[in-house]
């Protein structure tokens, strides 16, 4: 579905989701056509605790989702 919105209003225009990308959808968000995601809180929650070797993690697993949904 969201290959078929994204897009849809300025086809020319790179686009970039700033809001609600998480590990879970980040690949739809790629394959449909994005240029690059935004991420916050789905990225530096464990610093809330202190946590920043969880934010490492948690980027590198982006990194990788990201490479897949690209092909690379």
């Amino acid at each position: 579905m969201m290959r078929s919105l994204v897009g849809r209003p300025l086809p020319q225009a790179p686009l970039m989701p700033t809001g609600g990308v998480s590990l879970d959808n980040v690949d739809e968000w790629i394959k449909a056509g994005c240029v690059a995601v935004g991420v916050g809180g789905n990225l530096t929650g464990g610093a809330k605790t202190g946590d920043y070797q969880l934010i490492t993690d948690t980027a590198r697993k982006f990194v990788e989702k990201v490479k897949k949904a690209r092909g690379s």
